[in-house]
């Protein structure tokens, strides 16, 4: 936050309009590992199903209707 307030010579808050003039932030490197293998695992879980039912499709009955 201080990198953009810096470069781009803005405050995005200012401490004479706001309370809180700074939001203060804890990096857990423990924690962006655990939620990126979590959501990576979630994102293959959820291709898992309609490929499996899409492989349980045979192409003549999908196409029957169309």
């Amino acid at each position: 936050m201080k990198w953009v307030e810096t470069t781009f010579g803005y405050d995005f808050l200012d401490a004479s309009v706001y309370y809180i003039s700074e939001l203060p932030s804890d990096l857990h490197w423990e924690d962006v590992g655990l939620i990126s293998i979590s959501a990576f695992v979630m994102t293959i879980l959820a291709t898992l199903y309609p490929a499996w039912r899409a492989a349980r499709t045979q192409p003549a009955e999908a196409l029957r209707y169309e």
